[in-house]
């Protein structure tokens, strides 16, 4: 007779389903985008284009937007199970035929969406995400039942967050084993060096950040320095990337900067990290502080502006958001602050920000970054629960 779940851990797994039923709505939003559906002329051969491709290989972009799309869904589908049953065989092959099927009925309804290209490629890298998604979570089954259970140590939000640094560092994820590439990516480092003030500072500040909230991890320093190692790998061997003067001397900043950091008081660096982190992200949204004569449109839709040129480079900067704003949200939750209150407050916030951007040169405006608060509580709140609430 398999045991009665835990009532925090009921309540975790409850809290859970919330962050699962986001990321569907916003997989179906993705892929229906922009809801205009219209009769093909020939439904057969849309049918038959759909399940005959000359490449399953379409685009970057494409393919590691397919993929990190079903990654949370693999991750969430498993972690709000029963905790008796989560990692059965049964269970996760369910889970992988569901998926399978909910990928395959979106590319099928993009037939009637003249914008959209269906393919079936698109639904068996969906596939790998979800894959990669139940992997992580089996693999960290102990780790996860202790954070539903509410015995995850004080650190696990800095956890979520360094591994979204690491997740930054590594964007687009696409590994290779190629010496020329090596080469390559060392050259802006030491053949053609280019210094760039807001590189340095946005990687000298995260680092620095990242390792503040680190502060009561056990072995904190190993830990953070086998964070960087990790990254300069993922320069080296992953497409896309490359060492730079501004990247390299960032880390030695940003080390030094969570060095200082560490030896303030909790409460002292919280509030400092804190600042830091807004002032920043407000820095960010406001670039080029150059207004321009005539109003952009804003997006009130989520994630469109990111379906709007480069996939990669448009990801990269909501994850640099969720990044800033987390911390925000992390820092806050030590100091004993109303998490709720507070979401509201920054993405109220975030809101103004995105707003002024209508008037700014080469930035789109867009709703999707205020909503990370709100994220970010509710994953803060089963994972990290208010220290001022916590039984004594």
């Amino acid at each position: 007779m398999p045991l009665a779940m835990p009532p925090s851990s009921k309540r975790a797994r409850n809290a859970l389903r919330w962050p699962l039923a986001v990321c569907l709505v916003l997989v179906t939003h993705g892929s229906l985008y922009p809801w205009t559906f219209v009769q093909p002329g020939s439904l057969w051969s849309a049918w038959s284009a759909m399940w005959h491709q000359d490449s399953w290989w379409t685009s970057l972009g494409d393919v590691v937007g397919n993929v990190v799309l079903f990654v949370p869904v693999g991750l969430l589908g498993v972690c709000v199970q029963d905790r008796t049953r989560a990692f059965a065989p049964r269970r996760v092959a369910f889970l992988i035929v569901w998926s399978m099927l909910f990928a395959t009925a979106l590319q099928v309804l993009q037939i009637w969406i003249p914008s959209r290209s269906a393919a079936v490629s698109d639904a068996v890298w969906n596939l790998v995400g979800l894959l990669i998604g139940v992997t992580v979570a089996a693999g960290a089954r102990t780790s996860i039942e202790q954070v539903l259970e509410g015995k995850a140590s004080s650190s696990a939000a800095a956890l979520m967050l360094a591994t979204l640094w690491l997740a930054i560092e590594w964007w687009p994820f696409l590994p290779t084993i190629d010496w020329q590439h090596v080469k390559n990516a060392l050259k802006p480092l030491l053949m053609t060096p280019r210094w760039s003030w807001y590189s340095f500072a946005e990687v000298s500040l995260g680092l620095g950040l990242m390792m503040n909230l680190l502060r009561d991890h056990r072995s904190r320093t190993s830990f953070v320095l086998a964070m960087v190692a990790l990254a300069i790998l993922g320069k080296l061997f992953i497409q896309g990337q490359s060492l730079s003067v501004s990247h390299s001397l960032g880390w030695l900043a940003g080390l030094a900067l969570g060095g200082v950091l560490w030896r303030l008081s909790a409460p002292k660096a919280a509030m400092t990290s804190l600042g830091t982190a807004l002032a920043w992200f407000t820095f960010d949204e406001l670039r080029p502080f150059v207004p321009t004569d005539m109003a952009g449109s804003f997006t009130w839709i989520p994630f469109v502006a990111s379906l709007k040129g480069s996939m990669v480079t448009n990801t990269l900067a909501l994850c640099w958001n969720s990044f800033w704003l987390g911390a925000v949200m992390a820092c806050a939750r030590t100091l004993g602050a109303n998490m709720g209150g507070l979401a509201v407050a920054l993405g109220l916030w975030t809101l103004l920000l995105e707003g002024a951007q209508v008037w700014l040169p080469d930035r789109v405006a867009d709703i999707t970054p205020a909503l990370f608060p709100a994220l970010w509580w509710l994953m803060l709140k089963v994972v990290a629960p208010s220290p001022l609430r916590r039984p004594r």
